[in-house]
């Protein structure tokens, strides 16, 4: 039951108890006719305002109906509001291959928001901004446990996300997330380019260990992934030569079957520094 047709039925059943009321009370004080009239005026006066009310909240609601954006943020309706203006221009447009390549991405969004909505996995294009958003949402003494084949020192250092991303990182595990971080390794000379690397994160409360993936003897069910258990959050990477390409998933038995993964694969790992009392 809506909260309008309550308020009517509770007007009404008021209304019809008013009105006994009224004639009860104008035969045992003796009112007048006029202040008999007053008061049903009165009544009906309030019932008057009590439609206007509803009519006024009905109004609201299909507005926000025919116009969503309301109920956002000033700084949000004008993001929104500018991007479905570009979005009409361009349509109205036609003009260019590259123009039809961003519409048919941004048509892909509704497909994207509504698998959020009722939790279902989704493809997600940028591998940097979807493990910053998943890191900064994490709280101290929550975790943060990735397999990760970014093994260049390129993916860490050569541009603003990249950057940010590491900062992101050192900034979280000094707040107390628990970061481990495996790196996969498919030669001896990747090790050597990125040790520096896993050196710096080491250094600024990371955990950081590496494995080559001929030791893992199929024990590694994606390119690389990054999971938080108490966020049920999962990045997964499916392919080596894909970076940017990701799947978000918030399945619970997909989060758990990788934190069980996980811990599979760092049992074969080799903790970084670990390696002088090996020798």
């Amino acid at each position: 039951m809506s909260r309008a047709m309550f308020l009517r039925i509770f007007i009404g059943l008021f209304g019809i108890v008013f009105i006994v009321l009224t004639f009860w009370l104008s035969a045992h004080f003796h009112l007048s006719t006029s202040t008999k009239l007053v008061i049903i005026l009165a009544f009906a006066l309030a019932t008057f305002f009590a439609e206007v009310i509803i009519a006024i909240d009905n109004l609201e609601k299909r507005l926000k109906n025919a116009f969503p954006s309301l109920e956002l943020s000033l700084k949000d309706q004008i993001a929104v509001n500018e991007t479905i203006k570009l979005y009409n221009k361009l349509k109205r447009s036609h003009t260019g291959i590259s123009t039809r390549i961003a519409l048919a991405d941004f048509e892909k969004i509704h497909h994207v928001l509504y698998q959020a909505e009722k939790g279902g996995d989704f493809v997600f294009h940028d591998i940097y901004s979807s493990s910053m958003i998943l890191l900064a949402a994490l709280e101290p003494g929550q975790s943060f446990k990735v397999v990760s084949n970014l093994t260049k020192r390129f993916y860490w250092k050569s541009g603003r996300d990249m950057t940010e991303h590491a900062k992101l990182n050192y900034r979280q595990a000094k707040r107390g997330i628990h970061i481990e971080r495996i790196f996969i390794l498919n030669t001896k000379d990747e090790l050597s380019e990125i040790k520096e690397i896993m050196a710096e994160q080491k250094e600024n409360n990371i955990d950081v260990s590496y494995a080559f993936r001929g030791d893992l003897d199929k024990m590694l069910p994606y390119a690389s992934f990054a999971i938080s258990v108490e966020q049920t959050t999962g990045i997964i990477s499916h392919r080596e030569d894909s970076l940017g390409k990701v799947t978000i998933t918030s399945n619970d038995e997909i989060i758990t079957d990788l934190a069980t993964k996980f811990d599979d694969i760092k049992r074969q790992s080799i903790k970084l520094g670990s390696e002088i009392y090996q020798a």
